[in-house]
Order: structure tokens, then sequence, then C-alpha cells
């Protein structure tokens, strides 16, 4: 499933349409309806009521009302969006407080699927509704929590993605609304995202006033700073600062013995800043953890490069392309091991090779015009 958008539009077949007869009229609270608009009708709802025995020959407006709510849920790019909304605010002024009401009731009575169309369609209507926002951002929260156990991880990652960005537009919106600051903190821990989740939570003590849930966010903050601190520090490395990174991930080493992902940060700092023999240390270990993991391997094969041990470095580089075979970057690194032991021909398979994968990428055009000059001064 590509969007969201698309998870909703299907809701759209529990919608049936009455149509007007040609010159005929419909009024709604002397909102006079043309013939050219359908009407739309939850069609559960219909058989509920011919079930009942309560479906009269006129169907009740309140039942064109819902439909025009559920299908504004499901597709707010229906045709006749616009003329659904003059509708419902003509029908009653306080729609949507209706409408809360009843996407909240549907979700606390078992009815959730329902229920979050409701709660979508008032965000179609009036994304500035506060609680109808984050009332919705709740429930996309829990559909995904709902997918867990499926294991489709794309459709999790679809719903709550969109309720993080909705919880983004309510503090964007309304700085002072606590209860956002404290579902993105949970939102941002759980993403890995520690510096921005603790950023959160301190915004969330100052607003707060649940005392249960302060305590509560008081432990969590103390719990992920050795999260935060690991964060801060292989952001520093990435961003080609590996001495400060290094300062900041080097004292978990003594109380983390089995973090291989701290390792290898380390070991990337270390590689940075050409101590190649203490990278390799870490990579080594790292590979203890986890036999096969590739980007150690890679890391591995290019520390034993640097101190001129190429053969070595051709054997950490092919078991990574074994694992990884698509990955060109690899291949690459291979190639100029091999040229480094004047493989030529090696080199030439392995550059092209990689080249072919991807001839926009800046390292693999660099080392083409290396084996290039190489080969013209043979």
């Amino acid at each position: 499933m590509k969007s969201l958008d698309e998870y909703f539009i299907r809701k759209t077949e529990d919608i049936s349409f009455i149509e007007i007869k040609p010159d005929s009229l419909v009024y709604i609270n002397n909102y006079r309806i043309g013939a050219e608009v359908p009407l739309p009708l939850i069609v559960d709802e219909l058989i509920s009521e011919i079930k009942e025995g309560t479906a009269k020959d006129e169907v009740k407006v309140s039942s064109i009302i819902n439909g025009m709510i559920y299908l504004i849920g499901a597709d707010p790019n229906f045709k006749f969006f616009e003329q659904y909304k003059e509708i419902l605010y003509n029908y009653d002024e306080k729609v949507e407080e209706y409408i809360l009401y009843i996407g909240l009731k549907k979700i606390n009575e078992n009815s959730f699927e329902d229920g979050l169309v409701w709660l979508r369609a008032l965000y179609n209507l009036n994304s500035k509704n506060i609680m109808g926002k984050y009332n919705y951002a709740l429930a996309l929260e829990e559909k995904a929590r709902r997918l867990l156990s499926n294991n489709d991880n794309k459709k999790i990652a679809m719903f709550l993605n969109s309720s993080t960005n909705i919880f983004e537009e309510i503090i964007n919106e309304n700085p002072n609304f606590d209860l956002a600051y404290y579902k993105l903190g949970y939102h941002y821990k759980n993403s890995q995202q520690y510096i921005k989740g603790s950023l959160m939570w301190k915004k969330y003590l100052q607003l707060g006033k649940d005392n249960e849930m302060l305590d509560e966010i008081r432990e969590n903050l103390e719990a992920i700073q050795d999260d935060i601190i690991y964060e801060e520090g292989y952001s520093k490395i990435l961003s080609g600062n590996p001495r400060a990174g290094l300062e900041k991930l080097l004292p978990l080493k003594e109380k983390y013995v089995d973090w291989w992902n701290l390792f290898f940060m380390i070991g990337l700092g270390y590689r940075q800043i050409g101590m190649y023999k203490e990278a390799i240390a870490e990579f080594e270990t790292v590979l203890d953890f986890v036999p096969d993991q590739v980007d150690a391997l890679n890391e591995l094969g290019l520390c034993l490069a640097f101190l001129g041990e190429g053969n070595e470095a051709i054997n950490k580089f092919t078991r990574a392309i074994e694992l990884r075979p698509k990955d060109y970057e690899i291949r690459c690194n291979r190639g100029m091991a091999y040229l480094q032991i004047n493989d030529i021909e090696n080199a030439e398979k392995d550059i092209n090779t990689a080249y072919e994968m991807c001839d926009t990428d800046e390292i693999t055009i660099s080392c083409k015009k290396e084996l290039q000059k190489i080969k013209n001064m043979a």
C-alpha cells in the first residue's frame, strides 16, 4: 500500500448513493440540494435500519448526514466535498463536536475502523480543530499498534508516521499543547531519535500538569541518557567530526560490553582519524557478535587496505560482496584493493561492474579514472 489515502479510499465501498430525480430538490435545514449532488448513505447503517424495521419510504436526514461525514473521511478528494462541507455546517453549526463525539464513541464501542474514518473526516473538514486533530493522531497510532501482530512493517510505518506528522503539526500550531509533546517523545524514542525525544519530553515537563505522567517522563529521560550520548557521538562521526564523536562514545564502552553498534561507530571514528589498528580491533569485535555484518566487513577491508594488506582486504570485501552482491561501493573498494596488489584484470572487472551499477557516484567515477591512469602508464 503506497499511501494513507489508498487505505481510506477503500472505505468508499461502504457507501451507496441516492440520486435525486431530475428537476427535484432536497432541503436540509433550508439548504437546497439539487439533483446534481448525490446523497451518500452508509450501507451497514441502512441495512441495520431495514433489519430493525425502522427504515421508511423516505430516508432519514441523519442517515444522509452520516453518509456525508463518512465519505469525507474516506475520500476528501471526492467531487462534492465542498458542497457536503457546506451542507454539514448548515445542518448544525456544532457539527464538529458531533463528529468528534461519534468518532470517539465508535472507537470505544469496538467499531474502531468506523471511528477512525469519522475522526479523519473531522481532520479533513477542519485541520485546526485541535482536539479532533489530537484524537485522530491517537487513532492512527493505535491502528499502527494493532497491526504489530501482522508484521506488516510498511503499513505500520505508514500509520505511525502519519500520526507523528499530525502531532508535529499540533505543536507547530499550538506550542502549549502539552499532550502532543508527551506523545512525540515516545514516537521519537521508538524510532531511535533520542535527542528529539528528550527535547519533547523536557518541553512536556515544563507544560504538563499530571503528576503521574510527569514522573513517568522523568524516569524515561533518565533511562535514555546513554542513548542520547550515543546518538550525539555517532552524529558527530557521521558529520565529519570523529574526535568529538569518540570523546562521547568511548566512555560508554565500560558500561556496554555487547553493544556491537557502539563498537562499529567507534571503529568508524578511529578509521576516520587514521588509527587503523584500533579501528580493526573494533570491527573484529563487531564480527564476533555478528559474523556477517556487511558494513563491518567492508570497513575492516578498508582498514587493511590502508595498512597495505591488500590480500586480506580483498578477502573481507569478497565476503561482504557475497552477502550483498548489489553494493557497488564494496565492489569498487575491492577493485581498488586489486589495484593495490597490481591485479589489473580483476580490478578492471570490479570497478567497471561498480560503474555499471551506478555511473553517477563520485567515488566510483574517481576509481574508474585512477584505473585508466594506471592502465595508460602500463
